[in-house]
């Protein structure tokens, strides 16, 4: 007989009672509103164990929709299997001295406004570069699958400067593997259909956290040069953005502007949202800029 369908809070009710029993009385599973980009406040559950430093988050919602969709058996055994793995970290040996760990500092862009409350309070080291703080994030892990944003409290640890670090993020994101590839592939891959576009897509190996791309001068110029034209870059998501020549450009400005604007609105999750603002890679300077209406019509 099939399982009667649980409300949101009825599903974190048991959830939580499921998961305790299954991970042993010596976790704590409390219940947090955690913030992340955009300044979003996400629900999660932590798994808090006595003599760790490590607490291990999931996301509640990301869970309750699992569980309407296969149930709570395979719910319970994948939060247990992903905070299971996340527990084995210890963080005192994870976080190891600046010149073991500098290998592994890299570089990701948000929305400067968007995030006032989550870089004032988590004291997250950034440069501010057009409307976006760029970030310094460092792996945990050799396979990349865990990463800490790296705050003022981490420089102190590693007794280094903003400086240091910043000089160090940058070189290893200039080595760092990113690629421009057309938008007929990317959607032949994801959905097997060749669709025409003139439209490239800039991302990075994880396919995740890749629009710090747009920084990279070398690929832009790159583009630029073969597409003989400047590039108009358009912030799909956090994840990548979009590239396009201007010389292709078949729309008005002021409509590609309001066209990001209603993808982010209606198609991109809040959360992975970067910028409603459009850019300009300029060929001839190598500069990017925000595209403004006033300023264009000035010209």
């Amino acid at each position: 007989m099939m399982e009667k369908s649980r409300s949101y809070e009825e599903f974190k009710e048991s959830f939580r009672e499921q998961l305790k029993n299954t991970l042993g009385d010596s976790i704590e599973i409390q219940e947090q509103n955690c913030l992340k980009n955009n300044d979003l406040q996400v629900e999660m559950l932590t798994c808090k164990e006595e003599g760790k430093n490590l607490t291990p988050r999931i996301r509640t919602r990301e869970f309750y929709d699992l569980y309407r969709q296969q149930g709570m058996k395979t719910a319970v055994e994948v939060a247990t299997e992903i905070l299971g793995d996340r527990r084995k970290v210890d963080i005192h040996k994870v976080i190891e001295p600046w010149e073991v760990m500098k290998s592994g500092v890299n570089v990701e862009v948000i929305n400067y406004e968007w995030n006032q409350d989550r870089l004032k309070k988590e004291k997250i080291v950034y440069e501010k570069i057009l409307d976006q703080a760029v970030v310094f994030t460092v792996n945990l892990r050799e396979d990349e699958d865990l990463k800490m944003t790296i705050t003022s409290g981490l420089l102190e640890q590693w007794k280094i400067t903003r400086d240091e670090l910043m000089n160090v993020a940058y070189e290893n994101f200039a080595k760092a593997d990113y690629a421009i590839i057309s938008y007929e592939d990317v959607m032949e891959q994801l959905l097997g259909l060749r669709i025409e576009s003139k439209l490239c897509v800039l991302l990075n190996r994880s396919r995740l956290r890749g629009a710090s791309g747009m920084l990279r001068i070398d690929l832009l110029q790159d583009l630029a040069d073969k597409k003989e034209s400047n590039l108009l870059i358009l912030p799909s998501s956090v994840n990548e953005v979009l590239l396009l020549a201007e010389e292709d450009n078949t729309l008005d400005m002021d409509s590609v502007k309001k066209m990001v604007e209603d993808i982010n609105r209606d198609y991109v999750d809040e959360e992975e949202r970067l910028s409603d603002n459009i850019y300009i890679y300029k060929r001839e300077t190598g500069e990017i800029s925000i595209w403004n209406s006033e300023e264009a019509n000035c010209e």
